[in-house]
């Protein structure tokens, strides 16, 4: 049965209950009362310790906001990186602002984290306005969204774990974030970087080439060892991840805590080869190997141990700046998804080799930047239904006629009606699309089909059958009508 007394304090009297041990830790634990005037004052408290000390409370009365953040630091399960993050917006921001206050009376006050929210956004710290020499610096809407986030999930165990009834920051207003458009860097500009990094530096060559290819973070690419690829087979297998926070290095997982598994392309797998017979020969001389499970980027040529990932961004930056590239390390990666999107590889794939668990969303909505070629592939692609329903319908009834009076282009027949599929290189589709007008089976005004119609009845590439068009165009037997190629008027060319 749990007992009761009186401690004499300083500042007055206050009521001791013993609550029993703590299940976890058996140590002893105590209900305080708070600093009463009278001793009769802090007797009265002990009948109500007693009761809580019956119904199994076994914590300090007046819990705390920072009272709830530590126990939830202790508790949560957190990356390294991540509960370093949060630790630093514990001790600079929240604690300062709530940590004192009563979580119990926190929960009826939504404004309050409002308010926070607010202020925030206005200066990063607790000024009060006007202070002589502060000039506010606000904090950006990302890192208020992550002071909610800790508020949230920290407030969250508080109601699971009975201290509070509601969670105040579930009806919180925190600001909105911009979306986010990653703007990978052009083509030419990543060639030149491989060039240039691959003649200064074969590892920073390597490691660059495999950040453009393969997609794979910067900590994942850190922690590749040898025995991570199969180079007979063209694999490589992505299952951990370097980690340096508050000088504590660590292995660990990839950010979803799946491996993946990624195909080598044949440029990259004999890049790879010539890479490890360098290593090796660095170390032929002094009679050391290089063990199977050595780290292929290392400061020790026998790979014992990695990299810390910033030598490669700070080595990145020091190419980067020499060719104008403004965009950061972590942008290759957004090149790699939007290359791969644009060149008609699906979402699935391109999600699962950049490691999002999320069916693809995350790759759309962060990495997946517009280019010009997909779009304009997608323009094609709609025009060409379009031009096969118009086909369809002139055939039915007359051509509407514009409202200025000018005529819609009338469509062709199909080319495989006129033409033969025989054609080799540009000069020949040319050739044949030449005889095709002279022999009126397009006559002015008509559409020319499509570049993807004309190089899938020649079986060719569409760069061949884009040049074949550009060659027409310049000799003046066709023009531009808006998005499309029409027969120009009058074009009689001889055959050739």
């Amino acid at each position: 049965m749990a007992r009761g007394s009186v401690e004499t304090r300083r500042s007055g009297f206050r009521a001791r209950v013993y609550a029993g041990k703590d299940p976890v830790t058996h140590q002893q634990t105590y209900l305080r009362g708070e600093n009463r005037r009278t001793r009769a004052e802090a007797e009265a408290d002990i009948e109500r310790l007693l009761a809580l000390a019956d119904t199994g409370e076994k914590v300090e009365l007046k819990r705390t906001v920072a009272t709830l953040l530590d126990r939830w630091m202790e508790t949560v399960d957190h990356e390294l990186s991540t509960a370093e993050t949060s630790a630093g917006y514990i001790r600079r921001t929240i604690k300062p602002a709530l940590g004192d206050m009563p979580i119990r009376k926190l929960q009826h006050r939504v404004d309050i984290l409002d308010k926070l929210y607010t202020h925030l956004r206005r200066c990063n710290q607790l000024c009060k306005s006007p202070l002589p020499g502060h000039v506010c610096k606000p904090m950006s809407a990302g890192a208020v969204r992550r002071v909610h986030a800790i508020l949230s999930a920290s407030l969250n165990y508080g109601v699971s774990w009975g201290w509070i009834e509601r969670n105040p920051a579930d009806h919180a207003h925190p600001p909105k974030l911009a979306r986010r458009q990653a703007l990978p860097p052009r083509p030419e500009q990543v060639a030149a970087l491989l060039n240039a990094a691959g003649s200064a530096d074969e590892e920073l060559g390597v490691f660059l080439w495999l950040a453009v290819t393969t997609g794979a973070r910067r900590g994942e690419l850190v922690a590749l060892r040898w025995s991570d690829f199969e180079l007979e087979r063209g694999l490589l297998r992505v299952g951990s991840s370097y980690v340096v926070r508050s000088g504590e290095r660590r292995l660990k997982g990839t950010k979803t805590g799946e491996e993946r598994l990624l195909s080598l392309d044949s440029v990259s797998v004999e890049l790879l080869t010539q890479f490890r017979v360098t290593r090796e020969a660095g170390l032929a001389p002094v009679g050391l190997t290089l063990a199977a499970d050595a780290f292929l980027f290392s400061p020790d040529p026998a790979g014992a141990n990695p990299w810390h990932p910033d030598h490669f961004t700070h080595a990145y930056r020091d190419v980067a700046n020499g060719l104008g590239i403004t965009e950061p390390l972590k942008n290759l990666r957004h090149f790699n998804a939007t290359q791969l999107l644009a060149a008609g590889v699906d979402l699935r794939t391109t999600a699962g080799r950049l490691g999002h668990s999320d069916g693809g969303a995350t790759t759309l909505r962060v990495y997946a930047s517009w280019t010009k070629p997909a779009d304009q592939r997608a323009a094609e692609l709609l025009a060409g239904d379009l031009t096969t329903l118009r086909a369809k319908a002139a055939a039915a009834e007359p051509v509407a006629r514009l409202r200025a009076g000018r005529r819609l282009a009338s469509t062709s027949r199909p080319l495989a009606d006129y033409v033969r599929p025989d054609a080799t290189t540009y000069l020949e589709i040319a050739s044949a699309l030449r005889m095709a007008v002279r022999a009126n089976e397009l006559a002015p005004g008509d559409l020319l089909p499509t570049v993807p119609d004309i190089a899938a009845h020649f079986g060719l590439a569409r760069s061949t059958a884009q040049r074949a068009v550009t060659s027409l165009g310049q000799e003046g037997i066709i023009e531009r009508s808006g998005s499309r190629w029409v027969v120009a008027k009058g074009a009689r060319p001889e055959a050739s």
